[in-house]
């Protein structure tokens, strides 16, 4: 036998070395294997996985390969009761992978997602059958689990466990919800045309043709152009060189003053087509509705000045058109160029072409106007081009033509080639790209309908509207807050969750999570509606007479509502906020401040400590304010819908003030916002991917809107309030961009002007803190107050703040080892525990152990 042994490992040896060496394992071979070891956790729904992404899988081992192969981009999930994400926070290794969490099978007894908790599960099941892993209790309930058992939710879940039936049909819904919007939102573009011929597309119109060309239906083209005297030479060309000849030109300068007005002269006197219309500059929406005034045609095309038409263009459209009779068509575009010059991998061919609903019109636009062919009745029907949009114009018009009769149809001809390089010149260059979501506002709002509703809102509800963008953890602590104080304050409230275009998890997660509180409601968009345009269709869909605003980064606690709503009682409030405070108790809002025309306006007392905020609201009077946050702020319903929300031109940034702003200017003389102190709302850093994107942008709409008539500078006398001295903004200039508005970072300083160190009998006194010795803190704080000194208990996060040049005193108290920069200008001390050493101590006074605070108080704040 050992004979026969060694002759097998010779054998062996002997054949890997004709094998050669084992080739690695790719990336592929892994998640190959991965996908092996998934599929025998035998924890996959396949009806789920193929709802979220719209596909059919044959078995099994194919769904999972294709879970696997494309998760990382998808952020698909195998089961209704399998959330990674929420698995990401309860396994035992945060940074290990799902699968990996469940294939070690450790003795950990996690939850697996808002709707499956593993420990819960197996304090179910009797002691002799009782699962010892994770993975053996999702195994062993899904063996066990019928439609009607209900599941082991995590403790804190609001509202009866859901039944597994009820649960899955519910995910199933969201997860074909998901899968339909993905399909709005998806790419339209293609990097070959995969249309038939011209000869076969046209053949598929044979009536419409004959009609074509036995009426010869006149087709009035508009061309609007500004300064585009290189360009429109050739664009007028390609509307010369079509294979339709019965139509005219009219070619709109819209107050070039340079060399394009000759161009198009010079191609108008050899043809008696084209019509050269000249006005004064303003703007492509105006030129194109001189041009619609002036058309004389039964069909309306268009044409950009930097885009030319193929001579198939008009002859298609004219035959898809009069063959259907249905509002218009489209045909297909040849876009050339990579419009994004900072995105080096976009192709610089592309093709776009396709019909859709009027749902995947609202998703975005992908019908080009320069392919656009309209019946003219239709076109009076809508009406014309929006002159105050800046940008989307064109979209706007395509969804009131869909709106009103249909989308255009889809010809399946290239009659295009579109100039989709940059280009400064262009509007779109120039403008941000927040007007699609006014352009969408318009249609999916109706403000007229929310006013005649107002006096059905219930007149004792608060909603509250929480925008949400790729966050649940800090979503769903915000609202199991505000539910949890409402149960304590007897409080009516609903909230509002909008979430505007997150992954898939979010709003999973969210959806399971609080699917059993009648009281949330969860409003997913295809895309990301910015805060403004997310929180005016939360506002559409609440039903509170009271709406409040609050970013889904906030913590609220028990009393913190009722002040609020009842500062509303006052009619000259038109809104009020909380006292927003950070996590260490530093304030962050306290209302907002103008310093003058030019200056972008503040938070007041941002990075202060919470004492100069109790000293500036003592009075009701220094409570009122010219404008207020919405991270945290009430009005009343029927204010809001009166002056249509936010104006969703503000991509996340200026659009509370430009509100407040908009509000006063409609409102009776005395009319204010608040800063409600009496309520404190907690709000945490944001986290939100991209929120100051749009920054510049904000500050170049907010300037143009108000230039000259910002607020009087009420700076001086808001300090004042709070015992400081406000000199001014920092002197610095705006840099890297040419918004040219003054930097809003406020000088502040004692209001008594004297040197730090001159004899106080009241001293502002910060205490560094790291945790470490409560009991001395505690102790310390108190002695200070008895001695009638102010005092701020700084946490690492605040050791450093902006408004701590204004400390006397600064105290280290913190444990061994515990470094820190002292603060120029202020006495710096450091209390000693027994037997500690703190770098930094030869810069400040240092205090050997003691428990006696007195003595440290009198050592810290007695000037020698």
């Amino acid at each position: 036998m050992a004979d026969r042994a060694g002759l097998g490992r010779v054998a062996r040896r002997f054949a890997r070395q004709l094998r050669g060496p084992e080739k690695p394992l790719t990336v592929a071979d892994r998640l190959d294997r991965w996908a092996r070891r998934i599929t025998e956790f035998g924890v996959l729904d396949r009806d789920y996985l193929e709802a979220q992404t719209g596909r059919t899988f044959a078995s099994d081992d194919e769904a999972v390969s294709f879970y696997v192969h494309n998760d990382g981009q998808r952020g698909l999930s195998l089961s209704p009761l399998v959330e990674h994400e929420w698995m990401r926070e309860h396994q035992p290794v945060a940074a290990m992978s799902w699968y990996d969490a469940l294939h070690q099978e450790g003795p950990e007894l996690f939850q697996t997602g808002p709707l499956f908790d593993a420990g819960v599960y197996a304090a179910s099941v009797p002691a002799a059958d009782r699962p010892t892993s994770t993975l053996d209790a999702l195994r062993h309930f899904l063996r066990d689990a019928t439609d009607a058992t209900a599941l082991p939710v995590p403790p804190g879940r609001r509202g009866p466990a859901p039944t597994l039936g009820a649960a899955r049909a519910a995910a199933l819904a969201s997860a074909h919800a998901f899968a339909a919007a993905q399909h709005r939102t998806r790419r339209r573009y293609r990097s070959s045309w995969d249309g038939p011929d011209t000869a076969t597309a046209l053949a598929a119109y044979p009536r419409g043709a004959a009609r074509r060309d036995t009426e010869q239906p006149l087709v009035s083209v508009v061309l609007p152009v500004y300064r585009r005297g290189d360009v429109v030479g050739a664009a007028i060309d390609s509307v010369l060189a079509q294979q339709y000849a019965n139509w005219e030109l009219l070619v709109v300068d819209d107050g070039s003053g340079d060399d394009t007005v000759e161009v198009v002269r010079a191609r108008a006197r050899a043809d008696d087509r084209i019509r050269l219309l000249e006005r004064e500059n303003g703007g492509a929406g105006a030129a194109r509705n001189t041009g619609l005034a002036a058309a004389r045609g039964t069909f309306l095309a268009f044409l950009d000045a930097d885009n030319t038409w193929r001579p198939e263009h008009l002859t298609a459209a004219l035959a898809a058109l009069l063959e259907t009779d249905g509002p218009g068509v489209h045909t297909g575009v040849r876009m050339v160029g990579a419009n994004n010059a900072d995105d080096a991998t976009a192709p610089t061919e592309t093709y776009r072409g396709e019909d859709g609903t009027h749902e995947d019109l609202l998703a975005g636009n992908f019908i080009d106007l320069n392919a656009l062919v309209v019946r003219r009745d239709v076109a009076d029907a809508v009406g014309p081009f929006d002159e105050d949009l800046r940008r989307w114009i064109d979209w706007e018009w395509l969804l009131r033509i869909s709106a009103h009769a249909a989308v255009p149809a889809h010809v399946p001809v290239l009659g295009v080639d579109y100039d989709n390089v940059r280009d400064p010149r262009r509007v779109s260059s120039g403008q941000p790209s927040s007007w699609q979501e006014v352009v969408l506002a318009r249609h999916r709002i109706d403000w007229d309908a929310l006013a005649a509703a107002v006096p059905e809102r219930v007149a004792d509800r608060v909603s509250i509207v929480v925008p949400v963008f790729r966050d649940w953890t800090m979503t769903r602590r915000a609202v199991d807050t505000v539910l949890g104080a409402a149960d304590l304050d007897g409080d009516d409230v609903e909230v509002v969750l909008v979430d505007n275009g997150s992954p898939r998890s979010v709003s999973a997660v969210l959806d399971a999570w609080f699917r059993g509180d009648p009281r949330v409601v969860l409003q997913r968009e295809d895309r990301n509606r910015n805060f403004a345009l997310g929180s005016d269709l939360g506002l559409a869909r609440s039903t509170g007479a009271t709406v409040v605003m609050l970013n889904n980064d906030t913590e609220v606690g028990p009393g913190w509502l009722r002040p609020l709503v009842a500062a509303l009682d006052d009619p000259t409030v038109l809104g009020v906020q909380p006292l927003l405070v950070y996590p260490d108790g530093v304030v962050q809002a306290a209302g907002t401040v103008f310093g003058g025309d030019k200056v972008l306006p503040w938070h007041f007392l941002g990075d202060h400590p919470r004492y100069d905020a109790d000293r500036a609201f003592r009075s009701p009077a220094s409570r009122r304010t010219t404008a207020i946050t919405a991270a945290a702020a009430a009005f009343r319903a029927a204010d809001l819908v009166r002056w249509h929300g936010f104006d969703p031109v503000y991509a996340n940034g200026l659009e509370d003030v430009d509100l407040c702003l908009r509000a006063l200017a409609q409102a009776e003389p005395g009319a204010a916002f608040l800063v409600e102190p009496a309520s404190v709302v907690v709000h945490h850093e944001s986290r939100t991917p991209g929120r100051d994107d749009a920054r510049i942008d904000n500050r170049r709409v907010f300037d143009e809107r108000w230039r000259g008539r910002y607020p009087a500078p009420d700076a001086a006398e808001r300090y004042d309030a709070a015992g400081l001295r406000y000199l001014g903004v920092d002197p610095g200039l705006p840099k890297g961009h040419a918004v040219m508005v003054r930097s809003s970072r406020p000088v502040v300083v004692r209001a008594d002007g004297a040197a730090t160190g001159d004899r106080r009998t009241r001293l502002r006194v910060a205490v560094k803190h790291d945790g470490s010795r409560v009991a001395d803190v505690t102790a310390l704080v108190t002695a200070l107050h008895t001695a009638g000194h102010d005092v701020q208990v700084d946490m690492p996060t605040s050791w450093y703040r902006g408004s701590s040049g204004l400390d006397d005193v600064t105290v280290l108290v913190a444990g061994a080892g515990a470094a820190w920069v002292p603060q120029p200008g202020a006495r710096n001390t450091v209390w000693l525990a027994a037997g500690q050493v703190v770098r930094d101590g030869d810069h400040a006074v240092v205090v050997p152990g003691t428990e006696d605070a007195d003595a440290v108080v009198r050592a810290v704040t007695t000037v020698p």
